[in-house]
C-alpha cells in the first residue's frame, strides 16, 4: 500500500514538471512591446516588421516549448523581447530619420527665400 502511494506522487511530481510556467509578467511585457512595434509603424519598415514578425513568432514558439516542458521557453520569450525591442527602435529611427530629413528641407526652403 506505501509503495502505491510512493508511485503515485511520483507520478504526480513528474507530471507537475511536465510543463514549463513562463512568468506572467515577462510574457505580458513581450505581448506589450509587441503592440507598441505595431504603434509605431513598424509594419511599415521593412527592417522593423521582420523583426516584428519574429517576435510573434518566438512568442508563439515560447508558450509552445512551456507546454512541452521544455526549459528553453524562458530563453525563447528573451529572444521575442529583444527582438520586439528591435523593431520598436528601428520604427522610432525611422520617423525619427524622415521627420529630420522633412525639417532640414523646411530649413533649405526658407534661406532659399531669404531673410526679410
Amino acid at each position: 500500500m506505501l509503495s502505491r502511494w510512493m508511485n503515485a506522487l511520483a507520478l504526480l511530481g513528474l507530471s507537475a514538471c511536465a510543463t514549463t510556467q513562463l512568468a506572467s509578467g515577462r510574457l505580458e511585457r513581450t505581448e506589450a512591446s509587441i503592440r507598441a512595434a505595431e504603434e509605431v509603424g513598424a509594419l511599415a519598415v521593412p527592417d522593423a516588421r521582420l523583426h516584428l514578425q519574429l517576435a510573434k513568432d518566438q512568442t508563439a514558439q515560447a508558450r509552445k516549448l512551456a507546454d512541452d516542458g521544455d526549459d528553453r521557453a524562458p530563453v525563447m520569450l528573451s529572444r521575442a523581447q529583444a527582438d520586439a525591442d528591435l523593431a520598436v527602435a528601428l520604427a522610432r529611427e525611422t520617423t525619427a530619420h524622415n521627420e529630420a530629413m522633412s525639417a532640414s528641407e523646411d530649413l533649405k526652403a526658407v534661406k532659399a527665400r531669404g531673410t526679410p
